[in-house]
């Protein structure tokens, strides 16, 4: 600050009392008046929040809690406050055909495709004459036929050929050797594509699993979803090959499956090692818990409850998906969880069926996580971050020593994941059920039937809801097997001629004589009539005259005439003449 001395060698002669006023006239001059500066201020704040984009507040990482810090408390478990988001519903005018939604899983792009490479992978086997170029439609000829031998389940392949067990939907569009030589040179990808540093062991069908897995992701998940394995069936020689021990298919190649209640699939991940998963998962949450992470990253918050067994179940686990808002049950391996302190199975025993104890964390961070053991026949351990004993109810259970049925209380824990747990055995049983059938050494087929397999459910679960959306009568609901033979039928027959049967092998050398034939005037029933992808498809519908002495009744509905003509694809006769025409109407309403 300047001295009197310093002022006055500044001003030299000048008078030092007029210092102050001129101070004075200065800051009058130059300065604002403390009301127009606050008001600038303001102002500028305004502007500022206009220009400016808001700083979100960022949100610390989560940390896991350590096994060493865990404690357990033996008092009742305190649920978090739960308020779910709705779940975005589908809008349902129409019921689509079946081969219609499976044609959102495998489009004609992909059978383009296998058409391409097999035929590339033939030629660069030199087949040459032996084998005849394919395309598109007979592979889904292929695939169909596959479809049809999955619900026929011939206990050889070649019996479908055969005089004595013809099928004619199989036999007059394929031929038995043009069937092997395709299914031989079968390929989605060139292999010549497959770079030498590959560690995609599932590279020679990953095509099929993107192709199944970005419908998969585009559905509307349900709120009840789990996570469970499902086994391939394989027995050759394949270094992904899995054996596990409880499952109804031991040996084979292993899939985790990320299913809603209803058996619906939204992710699955093709096991080939845990080398595709992210290793500061699996050093912090177990392989288990790092799949689930993987099938659940696409999963939003606040809408969904999910269940898994205990080869998935972790305390980080829970605590990592508790903080993503999704809310988990499991059944859990004690030993996993920081040593717990249950009572004895011995003493669980003693005080009978239905007895539970539970025990939970009083974390700082309130992610807590509630234990329950609860005894039946034998002590069941589960866990979850939401729920433990709830709301209890009474179930039947028969009781081998008292010869009768005994009530038993039940946490509310176990009801929801008794209710909840089984999508992907849902799956599974529908798979089964008609799976397609296939014998060969190539696990490249395997697969990819599997594939197919899966978007047949899909498809139909898909085709179950929209048709209980749209109040449907059940009766006129197709059932899983119509459903898939439907499909089956529109991937042979959809855009292709009619082949009329002939006979096969060497003609003799002598003409058999042709026996005369005698009619009897009688209803003559025609076959049975086709899906309305085939009526609809506008290819290959020719009217015919048969050489029958009686006129057979008109197949369209509204129609009671009788007519000699017939469509030579559909195999039902319709009126197409001067006053009607039948077969039009049939072919294009």
């Amino acid at each position: 600050m300047l001295s009197d001395g310093d002022i006055l060698a500044l001003l030299g002669d000048g008078d030092v009392s007029d210092i102050g006023s001129e101070v004075d006239e200065l800051e009058d001059d130059n300065c604002f008046p403390i009301d127009e500066f606050d008001q600038l201020l303001n102002d500028f704040d305004d502007l500022s929040s206009d220009i400016l984009p808001d700083i979100e507040e960022v949100e610390p990482d989560f940390i896991n809690t350590n096994k060493r810090d865990i404690h357990w408390v033996q008092k009742p478990f305190e649920p978090p406050t739960i308020n779910l988001e709705d779940i975005e519903s589908e809008y349902i005018d129409t019921l689509k055909t079946p081969i219609q939604y499976f044609s959102e899983y495998f489009g004609d792009d992909i059978f383009v495709k296998i058409a391409f490479n097999t035929n590339l992978y033939a030629t660069q086997k030199n087949l040459g004459s032996k084998f005849k170029l394919t395309d598109e439609h007979e592979i889904k000829t292929l695939i169909g036929i596959h479809m049809l031998m999955g619900c026929l389940k011939y206990s050889r392949v070649r019996m479908y050929w055969q005089k004595r067990f013809f099928v004619h939907l199989i036999a007059d569009n394929m031929s038995r050797n043009r069937f092997f030589n395709l299914r031989t040179n079968f390929h989605v990808i060139d292999n010549n594509d497959i770079p030498p540093c590959n560690k995609d062991k599932f590279i020679k069908v990953r095509p099929l699993c993107d192709s199944f897995l970005r419908k998969c992701k585009s559905l509307p998940v349900e709120k009840n979803i789990c996570v469970d394995e499902q086994m391939v069936p394989f027995k050759g020689m394949l270094c992904i090959k899995q054996y596990v021990k409880n499952k109804p298919i031991k040996w084979g190649i292993k899939i985790f499956l990320l299913c809603g209640e209803s058996g619906l699939a939204y992710n699955l991940f093709l096991f080939q090692g845990f080398s595709e998963l992210d290793p500061e998962n699996i050093k912090t949450y177990g392989s288990g818990g790092s799949v689930v992470l993987r099938l659940t990253e696409n999963i939003k918050p606040n809408r969904h409850f999910l269940f898994f067994d205990n080869y998935f179940s972790s305390y980080g686990l829970f605590e990592k998906l508790l903080h993503d808002k999704i809310y988990a049950v499991g059944t859990i391996r004690a030993n996993w969880f920081a040593k717990p302190p249950f009572l004895s199975d011995k003493l669980m025993r003693e005080l009978g069926r239905g007895t539970s104890f539970e025990i939970t964390t009083d974390q700082p961070n309130n992610y807590n996580i509630g234990l329950l053991k609860w005894y039946d026949n034998k002590p069941v351990h589960l866990g979850s971050n939401f729920v433990t004993s709830g709301e209890l109810d009474v179930v039947r259970r028969w009781s081998k020593k008292e010869k009768k049925y005994v009530d038993i209380e039940r946490p509310e824990i176990v009801r929801i994941y008794n209710q909840s747990m089984g999508g992907v055995d849902k799956m599974d049983q529908m798979v089964s059920y008609y799976r397609i059938f296939i014998r060969s050494n190539k696990w490249t087929l395997r697969m990819a039937m599997h594939f197919f397999d899966l978007a047949i459910c899909n498809s139909w679960i898909q085709y179950k809801k929209h048709a209980e959306i749209l109040k449907i009568p059940k009766k006129k609901i197709m059932d899983s097997m119509d459903f898939r033979m439907d499909i089956a039928e529109s991937l042979i027959r959809v855009n292709k001629p009619s082949t009329p049967n002939r006979k096969r092998g060497r003609p003799s050398a002598q003409a058999e004589p042709v026996p005369e034939q005698t009619y009897t005037k009688r209803n003559v029933v025609d076959s049975a009539p086709p899906n309305i992808d085939v009526r609809l498809d506008g290819t290959y519908h020719r009217a015919l005259v048969d050489e029958r002495k009686y006129a057979t009744k008109c197949k369209h509905p509204t129609c009671k005439r009788r007519t000699h003509t017939f469509c030579s694809k559909c195999n039902l006769h319709l009126c197409l003449d001067r006053t009607s025409n039948c077969f039009d109407k049939y072919h294009t309403k």
